[in-house]
């Protein structure tokens, strides 16, 4: 009990000594820009030395803090995460005399009688767990994974003050509202709590191995069935190179654009088709064979995905590849991460700033984006984005991958990479769909031959559209009769919102168009089609030309334009 008050208040004081630096950090911001920049790296990277410190010595949980925060460069200081890396590789592994007391008393028997060769040293340690090399009877080599000794009781102390932290933080602190920590705090429990019982890690490798069992490229290592409890899981042992080894890369003639393929590929279809993602990506979880396949190993972080977000995703991705703004904006409220009162007009604009940039375009500075800059900074003050605790996870793996793949190649083109990668995803996931009306598997398949994965693709976001355009109109007559039974009752009051209503307006017109549009497209390829089967040939080409023309006008007719348009 003693030691456990002693751990709680340790880390506490941990947590207390980040309102030290808060202040430090408003003491900065007095500073000119060059001298401020400077001395907020030395006090971010403090901090970072302070956790590293502390993680190494409690041990436990806050390891595992800390290896997460150092995997967001993306969203914090790299002064402050650079220190945290040293985390990946410097957590000791336990004495090797309770490694073995702790197998022999799960399976009731003695570790020569298991094994017939079982390494002391452990090839990996983690914050809960660590690896050693065996060989089992039949002679197969195999990675045995086993809880720290300990390590339930520990965890359960470091959930306890951890909860206590984010209850304070959530209801005393903006930050902590904004973040919403105590749903993190959830999240991240439930994941803790998943990786102290390897029976579930079995269960998400076996469905992680059957999900890729089709795909060569992929290995995964198969479970030794017989011998998986609580706290021990024994698997194949699979021997390659850290993903991230460029000189065993070269020696074996394995390209790294290759492996950056497959990488992506991989998450793609984990993300938009399967919705079990692997959410810890690091280079000691990814290794490379030295016949260039890619292996994934420790299955412990694993995020689940409901069918419906899984078709979110692929909407999402497929807008932003079509640079359909209201397409993006629409997943993003479709997922939970919008709040009711949020700009959309600015978040749009912000969206697609992001988009031209990951395109190659550079932002011209001047007056219209400084004026961006200061809208977008108004925009996020207002608080229009919700921090989804169930997604936490994926947003981290998907930085960790970013800032992975950017390492493997640092030139790598993003837009053209996810273009190539997703979109022949995207058809083949769409064809699987059984939720398509035949008439519009059959439009989409004509789409695809004509004008490959991206008409494909086009087609899909136009139709759409032309969709929901259809059901606003529908929706007319009863809002209009809404409306004039408000005017009997003289309970109608009228503000005028012109600005909001001329976008709506417009934005109405443009998706008309582009209805008229597909449907003209529709006719031609349709027509197109009957006087191939005739043999007419010239005719056919000729309406085949027409019915690209009209696909090509809608794809222009889309709101990135009529914006450039009006400005």
């Amino acid at each position: 009990m003693f030691r456990q008050i002693w751990r709680s208040s340790r880390v506490f004081l941990l947590a207390l000594s980040f309102i030290g630096y808060y202040w430090q950090m408003r003491f900065i911001h007095r500073f000119r820009s060059g001298r401020r920049q400077e001395l907020e790296a030395r006090v971010y990277a403090r901090a970072g030395a302070r956790v590293r410190r502390s993680a190494l010595r409690l041990q436990g949980l806050i390891v595992k803090v800390g290896q997460f925060l150092s995997a967001r460069a993306d969203v914090l200081p790299l002064s402050f995460t650079r220190e945290l890396t040293q985390l990946q590789d410097s957590v000791p592994g336990a004495p090797y005399q309770k490694i073995r007391a702790g197998i022999e008393r799960e399976f009731g028997a003695d570790l020569d009688a298991l094994f017939t060769s079982f390494a002391q040293e452990a090839t990996a340690a983690a914050s809960l767990g660590q690896v050693h090399r065996a060989t089992l009877s039949d002679g197969r080599d195999v990675a045995v994974k086993v809880l720290r000794p300990g390590i339930e009781r520990l965890a359960a102390a470091d959930l306890s003050a951890l909860q206590k932290i984010t209850w304070v933080l959530q209801h005393f602190t903006k930050f902590g509202r904004r973040l919403q920590l105590v749903e993190i705090y959830r999240e991240f429990s439930r994941s803790v709590t998943n990786e102290l019982d390897y029976r579930v890690e079995s269960d998400f490798l076996r469905r992680f191995r059957k999900q890729f069992e089709e795909d060569h490229d992929i290995v995964v290592p198969a479970v030794v069935d017989q011998l998986v409890t609580r706290s021990v899981l024994v698997m194949e042992y699979i021997e390659g190179a850290k993903v991230t080894d460029s000189r065993q890369l070269s020696a074996w003639h394995i390209q790294t654009p290759v492996i950056v393929e497959r990488l992506l590929d991989s998450y793609l279809r984990q993300l938009l088709e399967f919705g079990l993602v692997h959410v810890d990506p690091h280079p000691g979880n990814l290794l490379v064979l030295p016949d260039g396949r890619l292996c994934f190993l420790d299955f412990g972080m694993m995020a689940e995905v409901p069918s419906s977000d899984v078709q979110t995703f692929a909407k999402l991705v497929q807008a932003a590849i079509a640079r359909n703004l209201d397409g993006i904006v629409e997943a993003v409220d479709k997922l939970g991460f919008l709040q009711p009162h949020a700009n959309r007009v600015i978040l749009k604009r912000a969206i697609g700033m992001m988009l031209d940039r990951l395109n190659g375009f550079q932002l011209a500075k001047g007056p219209e984006l400084d004026q961006f800059i200061e809208d977008f900074q108004a925009f996020l003050l207002d608080e229009p984005l919700v921090l989804q605790a169930k997604y936490l996870f994926i947003g981290r793996a998907i930085g960790m991958l970013s800032g992975l793949l950017t390492t493997l190649q640092p030139t790598i083109d993003w837009w053209t990479l996810l273009k190539e990668r997703a979109l022949p995803l995207l058809n083949a996931s769409a064809g699987r769909r059984g939720d398509q009306s035949n008439w519009r598997t059959s439009a989409r398949t004509l789409a695809q031959r004509l004008f490959g994965d991206a008409g494909a693709v086009a087609f899909d976001v136009i139709l759409d559209q032309a969709q929901e355009t259809g059901l606003a109109v529908l929706r007319i007559p009863s809002e209009l009769d809404r409306v004039l039974q408000k005017v009997e009752r003289n309970e109608l009051t009228i503000q005028l919102e012109l600005q909001a209503a001329l976008v709506r307006i417009d934005r109405q017109q443009r998706l008309l168009t582009r209805l008229l549009w597909i449907v003209l497209f529709g006719v031609t390829a349709a027509f197109g089609l009957w006087l191939q089967t005739h043999r007419w040939l010239m005719e056919t080409d000729a309406a085949f030309a027409l019915s690209g023309l009209f696909l090509l006008a809608a794809l222009l007719s889309g709101p990135g334009r009529s914006r450039r348009r009006r400005q």
